[in-house]
C-alpha cells in the first residue's frame, strides 16, 4: 500500500552466518532498486498456513505487535 514501508522477514538455514540487516538491505537494493526492504526481521521459522505457504497474515500481526511495542515505551 502507498506510505506502507517494506520489511523483509529472513530465516537462516542451520550453520549460516548471520549476515547484518545493512548487508541485506544493500543486497536487495542492487537487485530491485526502490522495492528494497528498509528493515529486515530475522525468524527462527516463517510461519505457514493450512496450505504449506507463508503466513502472511500471522506476519501482519507479528509486525503491528512490533510496533506496538516500540511505540508503547516511556519517553
Amino acid at each position: 500500500m502507498h506510505g506502507e514501508n517494506v520489511r523483509a522477514y529472513v530465516t537462516l538455514e542451520p550453520g549460516a552466518a548471520r549476515p547484518t540487516m545493512q548487508d541485506l538491505i544493500k543486497f536487495a537494493r542492487e537487485r530491485v532498486g526502490y522495492k528494497a526492504p528498509q528493515e529486515v526481521i530475522f525468524l527462527d521459522e516463517v510461519p505457514l498456513n493450512a496450505t504449506g505457504k507463508v503466513d502472511r497474515v500471522t506476519l501482519k500481526v507479528m509486525a503491528q505487535e512490533g510496533a506496538a511495542s516500540a511505540g508503547s515505551g516511556s519517553p
